[in-house]
């Protein structure tokens, strides 16, 4: 490095040899046609999932006002 405070420029560029890129590009297959849906199946599913959520929700939601419950009557 040099003693001056001045900037010295970027580093020099060397070019590639000649002939350094791949002389032909290989084209991928088209792509795997993909699998029947069975939406309604899908659908069925994703009802029972919703059901599911919605039940631990309500049994969450009555455990966190039991609790509250029994803690505001213990403290009183």
């Amino acid at each position: 490095m040099s003693d001056r405070n001045e900037y010295d420029g970027p580093p020099v560029n060397v070019p590639p040899p000649p002939g350094w890129r791949v002389e032909a590009v290989a084209l991928p297959s088209d792509p795997r046609p993909l699998p029947p849906q069975d939406h309604d199946a899908i659908d069925a599913a994703e009802q029972r999932a919703r059901l599911v959520t919605h039940w631990i929700t309500l049994i969450g939601v009555a455990l966190m006002f039991t609790v509250l419950i029994v803690g505001l009557l213990s403290a009183a």
